[in-house]
């Protein structure tokens, strides 16, 4: 019998680990395929959910390695897409401040509303990257300029973060007066 065990281990160390791993269990292929096919819809969120949800279950098999790759190379290139999409919000946001600015630099008083930019101070009203507008507020003294990020409400973080320019300054929560 220890002969017998004693074969089987050099022959699977001869024939290759690979070929004497469990079989492929078909819930991780099913996985597998699942994620893929959001990861080429372009949902990286649901994709990266359902490859950690993979590597955690089946961590031995070649969906769960495969997984565990994609995990990590799709998350990277989320939160990459995350950053961006925050610089460009942040930005769009100083860029309407700043036409809040020259309106007031030529005629000595915060405009009402966006429209009075446009179009000497800017082309048309601003958006975030997924389409909502970057809001600006005249108040009794001063002015806020907000952006509410993708989901389009108050608070937040990734992309759903909050950037807030009052009277020319950054801040992290306005003070509406």
């Amino acid at each position: 019998m220890k002969k017998a065990i004693f074969i089987l281990l050099i022959v699977c160390l001869i024939v290759g680990a690979s070929s004497c791993e469990k079989k492929e269990p078909p819930k991780a292929t099913l996985l597998l395929k699942k994620a893929d096919y959001f990861y080429e819809k372009g949902d990286l969120k649901k994709a990266i959910f359902l490859y950690k949800q993979l590597m955690e279950a089946f961590p031995d098999t070649k969906s769960g390695k495969v997984a565990a790759e994609n995990y990590i190379r799709y998350s990277e290139m989320l939160n990459a897409e995350i950053e961006a999409n925050k610089k460009i919000n942040f930005d769009r946001t100083k860029s309407l401040a700043r036409a809040v600015e020259l309106y007031y630099r030529d005629h000595r008083k915060y405009p009402d509303s966006v429209d009075d930019l446009i179009p000497d101070y800017i082309p048309k009203r601003v958006t975030d990257v997924w389409g909502n507008p970057i809001i600006y507020k005249k108040l009794s003294k001063g002015y806020i300029v907000a952006c509410f990020g993708k989901d389009g409400i108050i608070g937040g973080k990734d992309e759903d973060t909050d950037f807030f320019i009052q009277d020319g300054e950054i801040v992290t929560i306005p003070n509406i007066k």
